[in-house]
C-alpha cells in the first residue's frame, strides 16, 4: 500500500509540473489572429521602419484584388494548406516569404514533394511574425504617371516583422514606397480599383486621433478613393474586418453574407446588403448584391473569405453542409471564372484563405478605363 501511495503522489507531482510548465509556455503567436494576453501588455509601436512619406504624385489608382496578378505572398511555415499552394502555382506565381536560406530550402523540398510547380515558387528572405499575409502586406496603386507603388501603413499589431513586409517587397520588385499614416489591416479593406472602397467602423476606432473626414482625405491623397464606405460590422466577433462578411467581386457587384432569420445577427447582415444595394457602383448604377449563406457560430463557414486570382476563384470549404451551395454562389456571381474549393479543417469565421494570402500587382500590366 505504501509502494501505491508512494507512486500516486509521484504521479501527482509529475502531473502538477507539467500543467504548471504547460501554463508557462508562451503561446503561438504564429496562430492567433487576434492579440495574445502578452501583445496586449506590450507597448505598441508599429513603427519600427515604417516612415510617412508625401502622397504619389497625380491621379492615383489603388489596385483591386480581381485586377490581373503577377503572385501572390503566402508565409512560411505555411498557414494555408499545401493544395492550395499547388492551385495558385499551376497557372501563377507564388512569393514564399522566409526566415533564411535553411527555411527556403526546407520550404522548397516541402513544395517538391507535394508537387507544386515549383517553376513558378520565389522566395524572399524576410523574417515574419505571422502568416496573415493579407493583413500586413503590400497595398498597390499607380501614380499619375501609371508607374506602380506600394503603399505602407502602420500594421495593427505589434508585430515588427510583419510590419516591415510591405517595405521588403517594395525594394524587392524595386517599385516606389509611400507611407500612409492610417493604422489599419488589409483585411479590413477592399477597393473596386476605380476610386471607391470600403471597411467596418475599425477603421475609426483605430485611428481615433482623426476625423472621419482626415481619414477620408487620407486614402483620397494615398490611394485614389474618392468614395470611402464606412460600415458597421455584422459578424460581431473580435476581428471587425470586413473580408469576413463582404467582397467586391467586380466594381459593380459585391457578395454580402447571409444568416438564417433566427439569428440574432440577421437584421444586421441584411443592412449591410441594403447599404451597397443603396451604394452607386463605379458602373454608375447600384451596387449587384449577391449573398452566400454563412451561418458561422458553431459551425466555420467563411465562404467570403475567398481569393480572386486572376480567371481562379478560390473558396475555402470547411466540409460543411453548406459548402456546395457557396461555390455554386459564386459560381452564379462571376461567370467564366473557375471556382475551386480548398479545403481545410484550420479555416475560420473571422479567419480563413483570404486572410492568409496576399496577391502582387502585374506591375507592368495596361489599364483601360471604359
Amino acid at each position: 500500500m505504501k509502494n501505491i501511495n508512494t507512486a500516486l503522489f509521484i504521479s501527482f507531482i509529475i502531473l502538477f509540473g507539467q500543467q504548471v510548465l504547460a501554463q508557462k509556455e508562451k503561446p503561438d503567436y504564429r496562430k492567433l489572429h487576434y492579440l495574445s494576453e502578452e501583445e496586449m501588455h506590450m507597448e505598441f509601436d508599429a513603427s519600427r521602419d515604417f516612415y510617412v512619406t508625401d502622397p504619389p504624385d497625380g491621379a492615383v489608382r489603388n489596385v483591386a484584388e480581381f485586377e490581373q496578378m503577377q503572385s501572390v505572398v503566402v508565409s512560411y511555415p505555411l498557414g494555408i494548406p499545401v493544395s492550395l499552394v499547388r492551385e495558385m502555382a499551376e497557372d501563377c506565381r507564388v512569393l514564399t516569404l522566409v526566415a533564411n536560406s535553411s527555411q527556403q530550402q526546407t520550404a522548397f523540398n516541402y513544395y517538391q514533394n507535394n508537387s507544386v510547380n515549383t517553376d513558378n515558387c520565389d522566395f524572399l528572405i524576410a523574417p515574419t511574425d505571422s502568416w496573415w499575409t493579407r493583413d500586413y502586406g503590400p497595398w498597390f496603386v499607380f501614380d499619375g504617371n501609371n508607374q506602380p507603388g506600394i503603399v505602407n501603413f502602420p500594421y495593427n499589431r505589434p508585430r515588427p516583422n510583419d510590419n516591415d513586409v510591405p517595405i521588403e517587397i517594395a525594394e524587392y520588385l524595386d517599385i516606389d514606397l509611400y507611407g500612409m499614416n492610417l493604422e489599419t489591416a488589409g483585411g479590413n479593406y477592399m477597393c473596386d480599383g476605380r476610386g471607391k472602397a470600403a471597411s467596418t467602423d475599425l477603421i475609426w476606432e483605430e485611428n481615433s486621433q482623426y476625423s472621419h473626414t482626415e481619414i477620408a482625405g487620407l486614402v483620397e491623397d494615398y490611394l485614389g478613393i474618392e468614395n470611402y464606405f464606412v460600415t458597421l460590422d455584422p459578424l460581431d466577433d473580435y476581428i471587425k474586418h470586413i473580408d469576413c462578411w463582404g467582397k467586391f467581386l467586380s466594381p459593380g457587384k459585391v457578395l454580402i453574407g447571409q444568416v438564417s432569420e433566427s439569428d440574432y445577427r440577421y437584421q444586421d447582415y441584411e443592412n449591410a446588403a441594403s447599404y451597397f444595394a443603396n451604394r452607386t457602383s463605379s458602373y454608375g448604377v447600384p451596387y449587384e448584391v449577391y449573398r452566400v449563406f454563412t451561418p458561422g457560430q458553431s459551425q466555420n463557414t467563411p465562404y467570403t473569405n475567398s481569393l480572386i486570382l486572376n480567371k481562379k476563384v478560390l473558396v475555402p470549404i470547411t466540409g460543411s453542409q453548406w459548402d456546395d451551395e457557396a461555390l455554386q454562389a459564386y459560381e452564379i456571381a462571376m461567370p467564366g471564372y473557375e471556382v475551386v474549393g480548398i479545403y481545410s479543417n484550420q479555416w475560420y469565421n473571422t479567419d480563413a484563405l483570404h486572410c492568409r494570402t496576399k496577391g502582387i500587382a502585374d506591375i507592368g500590366m495596361l489599364y483601360f478605363k471604359h
